[in-house]
């Protein structure tokens, strides 16, 4: 899992393919230009011609180089009443088919769901998908995941309250990717991805052009009421309603393209630091749609996960919950440090209109910042400091470089004396980063340490934070960047848990 960026909980990484990501549900042989699709197996196992090509990989019978993901169908069996099917049949096709996990049967009883997934494991040594129904309560959905973590690729669940696909993505390993189905329209894309869903998947574009529905940027209209074609893609590009509606298929490539297109802009969301702004923005195309936002970014879940500090600005059009000001209040409440010596601190220095007016002196911005940040309180009269349009950067302590106080969001951003300085003031592992042998090599050799090579961290850790790498005997190895939270450098195995800034070694 390589972390590019992250915003909110939501986290664009790239692995089997780029995620945040969309999947849309495909039949027969369809073949969409997406990066993964995905396949109901039951319909391969009641499609005669379909079971007779199950000596070919997934991938030859869709004619896609993509990623697969199969969904059970389990639905499906369940309005049929189909007790013909049993899970053995499902994983054995998709083991002979080659497909890249296998999803065995869910069930309404976590325990038979447990069974089945035991069973699928005696069959395949493939990563499992398991399905989650939303009937599952909070403890029924922790035993479950306990017992099959250690062979799951990832979990999915049916789109509906928001709720209850933050009580999943909460329960999940970080590790693990968190699929959610049956999405209606792309705008609800954005706010479940806010929460840390990896996959959302439909196959709404096909069912909507069968019906003559065409997807615009905040509905989904009959094709019959449109004089024009609202959307400059390459299928309604010099094109009327009447052209698609002549032609299904481009109408579903359209609607395709919607979701498609909409992933897209999540993904570049994050990368900027707007995806609060974005959003907010899509979900006020529904009612409830907007109503699941509000609840979404007043999580809890959601301040554990955020990365801070950020460098976009933050704009205030009315009175509003930022969770990031709503962090920086309850960080300086919680460090005992007044709002006025952090004016040019992130978050409270990139707000605009701004709430707090004050130009505080050089003595109290160096000392609120530090105990902002790190939670300690220093000797100002042992420091000297640059100052810039009256604000300090560059800080001393007699002939020793410590850091600066950076221009963009107002943190202090240790050098290693500057680190050594701040160790002695908190005991391990506060704001570290604490290495074994290994990881402390890869630091030498110019190389971001991973995950497996850390041996502890400090339990607020965020992504974002500047931190202090050290060794086993808190020697200062490096400073740096954090890239995740404390959880997941416990969760996710071999990934870049630092961005090194300066090293000791």
């Amino acid at each position: 899992m390589k972390v590019i960026a992250r915003d909110l909980a939501a986290r664009y990484f790239v692995g089997e393919v780029k995620y945040p990501a969309f999947f849309p549900t495909v039949y027969g042989r369809d073949r969409p230009s997406t990066e993964g699709v995905v396949v109901n197996v039951y319909r391969i196992w009641t499609d005669r011609e379909s079971r007779k090509i199950v000596k070919k990989s997934v991938g030859e019978y869709l004619d896609y180089g993509g990623f697969v993901l199969p969904e059970s169908g389990w639905r499906q069996i369940d309005k049929y009443g189909d007790d013909d099917v049993a899970n053995e049949d499902l994983v054995e096709i998709q083991e002979k088919m080659e497909f890249p996990v296998v999803a065995p049967l869910p069930s309404a009883k976590p325990d038979d769901a447990i069974i089945n997934a035991e069973v699928a494991r005696s069959i395949t040594d493939k990563p499992l998908f398991l399905e989650i129904p939303t009937s599952w309560t909070e403890k029924e959905i922790f035993a479950f995941v306990e017992a099959t973590k250690g062979w799951a690729w990832g979990y999915g669940t049916r789109a509906g309250r928001s709720e209850f696909i933050e009580l999943l993505v909460k329960t999940v390993p970080r590790s693990k990717r968190v699929v959610v189905f049956g999405i209606h329209h792309p705008a609800v894309i954005p706010v479940i991805v806010s929460l840390g869903v990896d996959v959302v998947t439909s196959g709404a574009h096909g069912r909507y052009a069968d019906k003559e529905l065409y997807i615009t940027e905040s509905s989904i209209r009959p094709l019959g009421e449109l004089k024009e074609l609202p959307c400059g893609c390459k299928i309604c590009d010099g094109r009327t309603p009447e052209d698609l509606g002549t032609k299904g298929d481009l109408l579903a490539e359209h609607n395709l393209i919607s979701f498609v297109e909409e992933v897209k802009k999540t993904r570049n969301a994050i990368v900027e630091g707007r995806l609060y702004e974005y959003a907010k923005r899509r979900s006020l195309t529904h009612p409830q749609i907007y109503k699941d936002f509000k609840k979404v970014v007043a999580s809890e879940w959601i301040t554990e996960n955020l990365p801070f500090p950020k460098q976009s600005s933050i704009y205030l059009f009315e009175k509003e919950c930022r969770p990031e000001i709503e962090l920086g209040r309850s960080l300086a409440k919680k460090r005992g440090v007044r709002l006025e010596g952090l004016a040019y601190t992130y978050p409270f220095g990139q707000v605009y209109p701004p709430i707090v007016e004050a130009r505080p002196s050089p003595e109290l911005v160096v000392r609120s910042v530090i105990k902002y940040q790190y939670g300690v309180d220093v000797n100002t009269s042992q420091l000297r400091w640059e100052t810039r349009k009256g604000i300090p950067r560059k800080i001393y302590m007699g002939d020793k470089y410590l850091g600066l106080i950076r221009h963009g969001d107002g943190f202090f951003v240790p050098s290693i004396e500057g680190a050594k300085w701040l160790k002695e003031m908190a005991p391990p592992p506060a704001f570290r980063i604490v290495l074994d042998s290994e990881g402390v090599e890869a630091v030498r050799l110019k190389r971001s340490p991973l995950t497996d090579h850390v041996l502890d961290v400090d339990p607020d850790l965020r992504p974002n934070m500047e931190v202090i790498v050290t060794d086993e005997d808190d020697e200062v190895v490096a400073t740096g960047r954090s890239v995740l939270t404390a959880r997941e450098v416990a969760e996710i195995p071999r990934t870049v848990a630092v961005k090194i800034r300066h090293r000791a070694v």
